[in-house]
């Protein structure tokens, strides 16, 4: 049987590709559509929002009974109101809300008892490898190489750094036995001083179209490597999250990864 799915923030760049690939995939089927009660697209049709989902579904104010996994990227408030709803509905999570807010993070999780749920920084599996390898680098390098983190997006992007980076961040940190909160050093002005031998840099490029670029130097005094993923179209993070909807359904409660997904 298809995965009942529905998709909140429909309305949004990655909502109006999920709508696409979700209509193309014959694993799916697209059963809710859902925007912010305020918001000018309530009451339309999805092929009205995004014309490759020839869908006659109307966008909604709110996560209702009959989806088996909803997909979520929306802002952090949203993402809140939305856990909650799965929660009371037994309706499972696939999150792609991003927040350097821990304590946020934290607040949604709490969803993860009551329900099967996914909470990725980045549903690309080149990226999840990315957060794997990259601290299997820095491991294997050692301290004697400098390590820094570059990310770029384009110009609409209203956070900084994106989740991906502290994703990266997250996973050399945990690798190598880092404080995230000591040693992460977001961007340099002024006169900071030398740098430290565990300090690991964090920078954010906004620029453009970019969709997403991230980089990871490791530099020694005698080497430099330098390990980049970038993608080329939104549709792959879309991807991502159908496939990891696909795999949640049916799944008991429980917080899971992507590696999870991937089975890496």
């Amino acid at each position: 049987m298809p995965t009942k799915l529905a998709i909140n923030g429909a309305g949004g760049r990655m909502g109006r590709r999920l709508l696409a690939l979700a209509h193309k995939d014959p694993e799916v089927e697209l059963v809710q559509a859902i925007e912010y009660p305020e918001s000018p697209l309530q009451g339309k049709a999805v092929k009205d929002v995004e014309p490759e989902c020839e869908s006659d579904i109307k966008i909604a104010p709110q996560l209702m009974p009959g989806a088996d996994v909803v997909i979520d990227f929306s802002l952090p408030a949203g993402t809140q109101i939305c856990a909650k709803r799965a929660e009371e509905l037994g309706i499972a999570l696939v999150i792609g809300t991003t927040n350097k807010d821990w304590e946020w993070r934290a607040e949604v999780k709490k969803s993860s008892e009551k329900v099967p749920m996914i909470h990725a920084q980045n549903f690309s599996l080149g990226v999840n490898l990315m957060f794997k390898f990259s601290a299997m680098m820095a491991k294997a390098l050692g301290d004697d190489f400098d390590i820094e983190i570059v990310e770029g997006h384009h110009h609409h992007k209203i956070d900084a750094p994106s989740g991906t980076a502290m994703g990266i961040a997250d996973a050399i940190c945990t690798g190598i036995g880092r404080d995230r909160e000591k040693d992460l050093v977001h961007g340099r002005e002024g006169q900071p001083g030398k740098r430290t031998q565990k300090e690991i840099g964090m920078h954010a490029l906004r620029m453009g179209s970019e969709i997403g670029l991230h980089t990871v130097y490791y530099a020694s005094e005698f080497e430099r490597l330098e390990f980049t993923h970038r993608a080329s179209s939104r549709d792959v993070f879309a991807a991502g999250a159908i496939r990891a909807a696909k795999w949640i359904n049916g799944k008991p409660a429980g917080y899971y990864e992507m590696s999870d997904v991937l089975g890496i």
